[in-house]
């Protein structure tokens, strides 16, 4: 038994480790440092300004104002890209 457990701690560490350094390593050259600049860039401009239901009147204000005025939503997934 004792064989087995020193078998999956040193699995463990290999598999475990490198994940941590590599974290680490972009946690200390400030690859994390502006997460919330990160999360817009998934969207497209269009996007910003589709209408969301889910939005209170100030969240719409506020992204009208940044954004322009708000473009009727596609009606099929492919149609923003035709």
């Amino acid at each position: 038994m004792f064989a087995d457990s020193i078998a999956i701690i040193a699995l463990s560490l290999i598999i475990g480790l490198p994940p941590l350094i590599f974290l680490l390593i972009g946690v200390r050259h400030g690859y994390f440092d502006h997460v919330d600049e990160a999360s817009r860039s998934i969207f497209e401009e269009n996007e910003l300004r589709y209408h969301r239901p889910w939005e209170s009147q100030s969240q719409m204000q506020s992204r009208l104002d940044h954004h322009g005025p708000l473009l009727s939503n596609p009606t099929t997934e492919w149609e923003r890209w035709l």
